[in-house]
Parts: C-alpha cells; sequence; structure tokens
C-alpha cells in the first residue's frame, strides 16, 4: 500500500513539474515568434518597404509584454534596438503622414517603459549562489535534458529493454548518490506505468535511492 501510495505522488509530482515546464517553454515560444516577426518587418522597413501598419499591429498586439513581466532583459534590449531602427527609418523617409507619426509616438512610448521595467526585472531576481548557472528555469530544465539524455545513452548501450535500463539507473542513483540517475529513473518509471508495467519494485528502489541522496547532501 505504501508503495501504491508513492508511486501516485510520484506521478502527480512528475505530471505537474512536465505542466508547468510545457506552459513556461509554450509562453517563450510566443514570445520569440513575436520578436521574430517585428525582426522581419526591421528588415522589411529597412528594405523601404511600407510597414507603418505592419509595426502598429505589432505594437498593440505585443505592448502588453512589459506589464506581464514576460520578457527577459535580453529581449527588451533585442526589441528596443529593432523599434529604434524601425523609428529612424520612417522618420528619415520621404515625408511623415499621421500614421507614421502615430507609430513614431507609441515606438517612444515603448522605450520610455521598457527603461522603466528593466531594472526591475534585474532586482525580481534571486540571489545566485556559487552552484548557479543561470536563474532562467527553462535554461535549467534543458540543460537537465540534455544531460539526462546523455546519461541515458550510456546507461542503455548494449541494453535490450528499458527495464534494464531502469535497473542500472537505479543503481547509479544508491551507488553514486546522482541526482541525474535519480531523476532519470523517476521518468522511466512513470514512463512504464503509463504503459502498464508493474513499476511498484522499482518505485521502492527508487525511495531508498532518494533517501541515500537526501542523507549524502545532509552531511556533505
Amino acid at each position: 500500500m505504501t508503495s501504491l501510495r508513492t508511486l501516485k505522488s510520484l506521478e502527480i509530482l512528475l505530471e505537474s513539474f512536465l505542466d508547468r515546464a510545457l506552459a513556461q517553454k509554450e509562453e517563450r515560444f510566443t514570445v520569440l515568434d513575436g520578436i521574430n516577426r517585428l525582426d522581419d518587418i526591421t528588415r522589411a522597413t529597412h528594405n523601404g518597404d511600407d510597414t507603418a501598419e505592419p509595426v502598429g499591429n505589432w505594437l498593440a498586439e505585443h505592448n502588453r509584454w512589459l506589464a506581464e513581466d514576460r520578457l527577459k532583459p535580453g529581449d527588451i534590449d533585442r526589441i528596443s534596438n529593432m523599434l529604434g531602427k524601425i523609428s529612424r527609418t520612417l522618420e528619415s523617409g520621404d515625408g511623415s503622414t499621421a500614421q507614421t507619426d502615430k507609430i513614431g509616438s507609441e515606438i517612444e512610448d515603448w522605450q520610455k517603459v521598457a527603461r522603466t521595467v528593466r531594472p526591475k526585472l534585474t532586482l525580481k531576481r534571486r540571489p545566485e549562489s556559487a552552484g548557479d548557472s543561470s536563474s532562467d528555469s527553462i535554461a535549467l530544465f534543458d540543460n537537465t535534458l540534455e544531460r539526462l539524455s546523455g546519461l541515458f545513452r550510456d546507461l542503455s548501450h548494449s541494453k535490450q529493454h528499458l527495464l534494464s535500463v531502469l535497473d542500472g539507473a537505479l543503481e547509479s542513483a544508491r551507488l553514486q548518490k546522482s541526482t541525474d540517475a535519480l531523476l532519470l529513473s523517476a521518468f522511466m518509471i512513470y514512463y512504464l506505468k503509463q504503459g502498464g508495467y508493474k513499476v511498484e519494485p522499482y518505485v521502492k528502489r527508487l525511495k531508498e535511492a532518494e533517501k541515500l541522496l537526501k542523507e549524502a547532501k545532509r552531511d556533505a
């Protein structure tokens, strides 16, 4: 019964983790898509195309990004630079119109708000510890997935079944006190559970390895 409760807790934990990671990833893709669209508009403006309307539409759609705190400092810099290029190109054109004047004013408003938002983004970052390589949860998750993929390739070499790989990962987690091996084991257990495999014995071993890892960290 304890193993079943542990398995259920593991399922809930993994599902919650993956849902949050997917939501963050999708939000990031949305931001990058918007930045890439603005880059296309910037290039078209530089080439002499009439882009006043596309720029206006872009600003109307994405102005809320600053208020919603969805942008990294690098994103704000990149967007501000592109909007600056567009504004200078429009100003150097043959003649201003009511529409280009309106776009220039909206770009100026963006730049002003961006300058006030940047310090807030910096102050909200948590203090970095010696082991931190980034405070970006998406980047950290990507790095973790890359390490787990490499570990999986190493453990699965010459193995005939995923259960054998799982056995090796659990042994590595137990003997080497490896967090990556523990995470990889948890993913494989969840995957196998979804495929109808009986994984209770592996859940028990996972909890034992997790306990040893916690003790090792506490004693370090």
